[in-house]
């Protein structure tokens, strides 16, 4: 019967190995809504960088993600330089291949929310252990 012969194809098909991986594995950082559970201290910097970049994209006129792409935002507030100032934060936006102009308008500003992240959480009252 034709059910059948579908359900022979779907065993021989289950059966191989030459199949491509269901799940590529990625270097993404998880979706942002997980951040203040698995990292707080980059959904820190995320805030207050995107706020940042945001209102400058605001004070030139344009798209937030023409300024700079949302996925390097979250990408470099995820896995930060150890050093954080302007120089490094436009290393960082570089490897990401932002553009020179992009990291011009943008290294300053979100090396300084990464700081003012950093400075707020050190404020913060600390729980009891």
């Amino acid at each position: 019967s034709q059910l059948d012969r579908w359900w022979a194809a779907i065993e021989r098909g289950r059966e191989r190995t030459d199949l491509p991986r269901e799940r590529v594995p990625s270097d993404a950082p998880p979706p942002p809504r997980a951040w203040a559970d698995r990292n707080p201290e980059a959904d820190a910097r995320l805030k207050a960088a995107r706020a940042a970049v945001e209102a400058h994209a605001e004070e030139l006129g344009m798209p937030t993600e023409n300024l700079l792409t949302p996925d390097t935002l979250r990408r470099i507030a995820w896995e930060p330089p150890a050093e954080i100032n302007a120089a490094t934060i436009g290393s960082a936006l570089a490897e990401r291949e932002a553009r020179a102009w992009q990291i011009e308008e943008t290294a300053q500003r979100i090396a300084d929310a990464f700081v003012e992240a950093a400075q707020t959480a050190d404020e913060a009252p600390g729980t009891a252990s």
